[in-house]
């Protein structure tokens, strides 16, 4: 033991510096290790970050091709629904009650499917008396006077005025307007009009009073004017009241379109409208 206590006696310079030298070696491992961790760290956030914002720019950019294709898809189950409408009301129609004519009735609606151009609403005014709508397309795109315009939940308004690649609508909230429509389960008719006051009120006028008419019942266009196919949606009705004449009802309707937030619409053309619109000017002519 005397041996062993001299040995670190004699050499207690040496051992010293080895001692000191090793916990040197190892505080520096230790702060070595610290800072690569840190150093990962914060190249695994900052690499984190970067992708998260390319991420976020792609998400926003292809975004609206995904908007996109759910207003196209949604035109097609309008088209759909439409279509159905008629065929449910043709069959309705006594008119229309064999069996076998149903398959030449699918035929015949589908050869006369709607004709419909996706467009925006770049401008859109709906504090004024005689509101319009400025749209994205023109006469390049098929767009003509007469076309009905339409946004997913409802009915906005008919195409007036035409350039190569713009065109105007005159709006439903417009004291000119006038749009025929029908009680979506009966064949009780009117004319929707706008007083110029609530953007969320429309009146439907010229319902006789014995139309079974209610409030919270929807209505749909008639079908019978040139520029809206059957079956459209208009809105649902809020209250009904007697008219200022006797026989008639007074009846108050919130569009299903909010027509102060517009952007995707639809504009619409019957295939058979110019037809009959030859028709029924030639008849008047000889008239």
């Amino acid at each position: 033991m005397q041996q062993i206590l001299d040995f670190f006696i004699r050499n207690k310079n040496f051992l010293l510096f080895v001692t000191l030298f090793s916990f040197g070696v190892l505080l520096t491992q230790k702060a070595h290790s610290g800072l690569y961790t840190r150093n990962i760290a914060s190249t695994n956030q900052f690499t984190g970050t970067i992708f998260s914002w390319l991420s976020n720019a792609q998400t926003y950019f292809t975004l609206r091709n995904h908007n996109e294709e759910l207003v196209e898809a949604n035109k097609k189950l309008i088209v759909d629904q439409i279509n159905f409408n008629r065929i449910q009301q043709d069959q309705a129609d006594p008119m229309v009650i064999l069996p076998e004519d149903r398959g030449s009735l699918v035929d015949s609606l589908d050869q006369r499917s709607l004709n419909i151009i996706r467009a925006h609403v770049i401008n859109n005014s709906y504090n004024k008396s005689r509101n319009t709508l400025t749209i994205d397309k023109g006469k390049k795109h098929g767009v003509m006077p007469d076309m009905g315009v339409a946004s997913p939940t409802g009915i906005v308004g008919i195409i007036t005025h035409v350039s190569e690649h713009f065109s105007i609508a005159q709006s439903i909230l417009n004291t000119s307007s006038r749009v025929v429509v029908k009680h979506k389960h009966t064949n009780h008719f009117g004319t929707l009009i706008w007083d110029g006051q609530n953007i969320d009120k429309l009146t439907l006028t010229e319902i006789p009073k014995i139309a079974p008419i209610t409030s919270g019942d929807s209505l749909v266009t008639d079908g019978k004017s040139t520029i809206f196919p059957r079956g459209w949606p208009v809105g649902t009705v809020t209250e009904v009241l007697p008219a200022e004449t006797q026989d008639y009802l007074k009846i108050g309707v919130k569009p299903h379109t909010d027509m102060s937030n517009l952007y995707h619409v639809y504009l619409i053309q019957r295939p058979e409208a110019q037809e009959i619109r030859e028709l029924e000017n030639l008849s008047q002519n000889e008239l």
